[in-house]
């Protein structure tokens, strides 16, 4: 299933990916660091805000009561996402993908840029430089994304599973491996921060939290992970049937997690500059 599809069919269950407070607590920080840093910053009728993953326009309708006069664009890969944003709020609208928002909108036109929770399916520096592409000269950067940092005991549950050294460990290592060779997202926080300095972008405020998550039953896991998308986005755009890749999931982490499975959310909340 392509990650337009996906997300088509999981718009009208959202809400799942906020199960536990990822999205809305994440969202709060960013909007105080709006409110702090951006104070002195006056955005009139004549500024523009865009939103590289708007999704159902959630964040975008919480910045227009900070912002009334802002201009906004959102842009999404899924049309069903942009219809519920347009629900919430005026705004143009542009179904593509982030990576691709040079192509729509002038350079250095924008006040605000936001990209939140897309960084697990567009390249980081392919990110950064779309920004730095749209941004003005004294514009801005909203940033929310996860690290190889997040889920630590998954990771702690899948190396001692790949160190077992049978023949499933180990092409389940072979394919972790390959995995984490071609991530989107930063491996660290410090590699994070690296980036952003790579592409000049000053960063005014940042903060990490850490959400912990209990799942009590492998279809609990199949359920967050799909819908949430936080677990899946790295096989969902392969051609694979989705319930084919369900089943294969439940199965293989049947193997290696114990329920209840309890982990951590790890999240980097960013404002940068230029």
């Amino acid at each position: 299933m392509s990650l337009k599809a996906m997300y088509n069919k999981i718009a009208d269950q959202y809400e799942t990916a906020d199960r536990f407070g990822s999205i809305s607590t994440s969202h709060n920080i960013a909007l105080q660091q709006l409110k702090s840093e951006l104070l002195d910053f006056k955005l009139n009728h004549q500024s523009h805000i865009v939103d590289l993953g708007v999704g159902n326009g959630s964040f975008l309708n919480k910045t227009q009561a900070l912002f009334p006069h802002a201009k906004f664009t959102g842009i999404d890969i899924s049309h069903k996402m942009l219809e519920y944003a347009r629900e919430k709020l005026p705004l143009n609208t542009i179904e593509a993908s982030a990576a691709e928002a040079a192509n729509y909108l002038p350079p250095h036109s924008q006040d605000l840029i936001i990209a939140h929770f897309i960084n697990a399916y567009v390249p980081l520096d392919i990110l950064l430089q779309e920004a730095s592409t749209l941004m003005k000269a004294n514009g801005y950067f909203s940033f929310i994304t996860t690290t190889y940092e997040s889920f630590p005991l998954a990771q702690q549950h899948l190396a001692s599973f790949i160190a077992e050294s049978s023949l499933l460990s180990s092409v389940i290592g072979h394919y972790y491996k390959a995995m984490v060779k071609n991530t989107t997202v930063a491996n660290n926080q410090e590699e994070l921060f690296a980036s952003f300095e790579k592409h000049q972008l000053q960063i005014v405020a940042s903060e990490r939290v850490q959400i912990p998550i209990t799942l009590e039953t492998i279809d609990d896991l199949a359920t967050f992970g799909i819908e949430g998308t936080w677990f899946l986005n790295s096989i969902a755009t392969k051609m694979l049937p989705q319930n084919f890749v369900v089943s294969r999931m439940k199965r293989l982490f049947s193997k290696i997690f114990t329920f209840p499975y309890e982990d951590t959310h790890v999240i980097d909340i960013i404002l940068a500059k230029r």
